[in-house]
Parts: structure tokens; sequence; C-alpha cells
């Protein structure tokens, strides 16, 4: 990946942040990180990873991101001065629950096995 592309995923999902938390106003929304911004070279499409605290709201939050798409899509173009604004591409980043499954799982043999001493 180029440096070109690292810094536009750097700049876009610093200014989704704000976006999200500044101008979207729904309470359905709740707590959201994005994680990662994974942007193609020719600016097309932009895949956005997102994380929450509660996992059992991502279809809501995914609906209503991708309801917000061109609303954030024409914010983030005033924002960021680019030839082409890409497409945004909402997906739940699993890499965070999958890190706390791991966790979960080695606390869960560390217990037993202190159980087993």
């Amino acid at each position: 990946m180029s440096i070109r592309i690292d810094k536009i995923n750097t700049e876009i999902r610093r200014q989704l942040m704000k976006i999200i938390q500044e101008e979207i106003d729904d309470p359905n929304i709740g707590l959201v990180t994005i994680t990662k911004v994974d942007t193609k070279s020719d600016l097309e499409e932009a895949k956005i990873y997102f994380s929450l605290l509660d996992q059992k709201k991502y279809e809501k939050v995914k609906k209503v991101l991708n309801q917000m798409k061109s609303f954030i899509k024409v914010i983030l173009a005033k924002r960021i001065r680019l030839k082409k604004t890409p497409e945004l591409v909402f997906q739940l980043d699993k890499s965070i629950k999958y890190s706390l499954d791991i966790y979960q799982k080695i606390e869960e043999l560390k217990d037993e096995e202190n159980k087993n001493k």
C-alpha cells in the first residue's frame, strides 16, 4: 500500500470519527469506533471497519450508517480535498470480538488449571 493511501486512510478514519460523534444524532448509534479504513488505490471504494461495545446492536448500527452514507460522504468530501470521494462500505471489525473470545478462553483454561491443582 502506498504512503498516499495510508495518509488518506488515516484522515478518512479521523474525519469519520468526528462526523459520527458530532453530526449524526441517532440513539441507535451509541458508541461506535472506526477501527480501520481500507481505501482502494483508485479511490472508488473505502471499506470502513467499525466496532461496538454492544455487539447485539450491529445490525441496527450498520443500517443507520448505510442510511446516512450519502450524508456522511458529503460532509467527508467537504473536509477532505480529494479528486474523488470514495464510496463508503461499512463493515463490523470482527478482530476485536475474536481477541476477546481468545482472552476469555485463556482465562477459562487458567481457572480450570487452578481448580485442578
